[in-house]
Formats: structure tokens, C-alpha cells, sequence
């Protein structure tokens, strides 16, 4: 793996940090080939059961490095596309820390994390409408079901920058945090994700991931992973650190 992403697994939770402070963590093809890589690696190791993606420095990302992007033929069956779907198609929970630059990649594979928190000094953009290309990483979908169409299409059609706050009013984020705080609560989000019964956590991931359908499938389709979690330790856990009064250990239900 390049050194422009680092990796590392902290308590459960595998940290992905985009690694090169200097281009404001722009990013070029073997960095994508390495955050894929890392995602892969993390959604086969049985001791991760987080991911937490940030930056190194006072950057998210400055979203695509040009003089790179413009080598490029193609988005489809690209490694640009291949983390893209990584993170999209993650079966473990995803938390991202922001602080800086998040723009193009930076701003649109947020949807796909399931935690998100920024600090004040985050600046938002997505300016494919500048470069006369259309958005990626279903942004086109993902925007507006979180922001509403109006607000999307201030992000998509104007392309101009936005800050934390209208990122939370939007709900693109979770929260704004102090600069000074945002590793931490980022972190303590991600191990409190962590202790959880993992692989009940992927059966709700999976869950909310579906797409829309009719109320009465719905609650079927529950009812039948519902059915499989009654079967599983993980409630028995539960139940019995209740009985005992103490928290309950699902490491033991790996």
C-alpha cells in the first residue's frame, strides 16, 4: 500500500487516513488502488468491525489531483470507481472525520458513510458542473434524498462552496465539532460502533441499504432477518449481561 494512504487497525476500528498534506490530500490512481485495497482488506479481517476515513493534516481531500484526472479516459472500471464502490458497497459501518478541503470526492462519497462529523473549518464543494462533467458516487440520487432537491441542486447545478453548518443543515453530516475535538469524537463514535453486535450491525446496514419498497415487503423482510437475530448469541448476550448487571461482551459472538 502507498504511503500517500495509511492504514491502521485501532480497538476494532480500522483508521484510513489520505495521506498527502501537501496537495491538500488530492487524490491521484494509486492512492484510490490503496483506500479499495484497505476497505477490502478491512471488510475480510474478522477484527475490524468499523472503518473511520479521514485525512492527514488540515484536509479531508481536495477531491481529484488535475493533472492526474485529466489522463483519465474513463470513470467506469476505474480505481477512482472501484473505492467508490468499496465504501458504497461496505457491509461494516463507515465514519468519516472532516476538517478542510472536501471537495468533488471529498463531499459526494459521504452519503455512503454512515457517520459523518466536520469541523468548522470544512469548506464543501462539488464542482462538476465547473468542469462541464456530472457528478459520481450516485450523488445525482444520494443528494437529494438527504438534502431535498432544492438544496441539492444548489450543490450540483450552482457548484459553489458551502460550509459546515449548511453540510449539517443538509444533512450531509452529523454534527459540526471543534477542530480540536474531531478526531476524538469521531473516534469514540467509531468504537462505540465497534462494541457493538457486529454482525447484527451489517443485518440493519443491509437493511436501511435496500431500497425503498412497499410498507408490507418491508416489514416481511424484517421480520425474516428479525427471525435469523433470535436464533443468534448476540441476544443471548444481551440478555444474560442484563440478568447480571454488567455490559454485554459480543466479542464472543464473532
Amino acid at each position: 500500500m502507498t504511503d500517500l494512504v495509511l492504514s491502521h487497525l485501532d480497538d476494532g476500528v480500522q483508521v484510513i487516513r489520505i495521506n498527502r498534506p501537501d496537495k491538500k490530500n488530492a487524490l491521484i490512481g494509486a492512492m484510490y488502488e490503496a483506500l479499495a485495497a484497505a476497505f477490502a482488506k478491512g471488510e475480510a479481517d474478522d477484527a475490524v468491525g468499523v472503518f473511520l476515513l479521514t485525512g492527514v493534516g488540515a484536509d479531508f481531500t481536495a477531491g481529484n489531483d488535475l493533472p492526474d484526472f485529466l489522463t483519465w479516459d474513463k470513470l467506469s472500471g476505474s480505481v477512482a470507481d472501484g473505492f467508490i464502490r468499496a465504501v458504497a458497497g461496505a457491509g461494516k459501518p463507515v465514519v468519516a472525520a472532516v476538517r478542510g478541503a472536501a471537495m468533488g470526492i471529498g463531499a459526494t462519497i459521504l452519503p455512503h458513510c454512515d457517520l459523518a462529523y466536520a469541523s468548522p473549518t470544512a469548506k464543501f464543494l462539488t464542482p462538476f458542473i465547473n468542469l462541464g462533467i456530472v457528478p459520481e458516487a450516485a450523488s445525482s440520487m444520494t443528494l437529494p434524498a438527504l438534502a431535498g432537491h432544492r438544496k441539492a441542486a444548489e450543490m450540483l447545478l450552482l457548484g459553489e462552496p458551502f460550509n459546515a453548518e449548511t453540510a449539517l443543515a443538509a444533512g450531509l453530516i452529523n454534527a459540526v465539532v471543534p477542530d480540536a475535538e474531531l478526531d476524538a469524537v469521531a473516534m469514540t463514535a467509531a468504537r462505540k460502533l465497534a462494541a457493538k453486535p457486529r454482525a447484527t450491525m451489517r443485518m440493519v446496514k443491509a437493511l436501511m441499504k435496500t431500497p425503498p419498497e412497499p410498507v408490507m415487503d418491508r416489514l416481511t423482510r424484517e421480520a425474516l432477518v428479525f427471525d435469523q437475530c433470535l436464533t443468534r448469541p448476540e441476544l443471548k448476550e444481551a440478555v444474560a449481561a442484563f440478568s447480571e448487571k454488567r455490559p454485554p461482551d459480543f466479542s464472543k459472538c464473532r
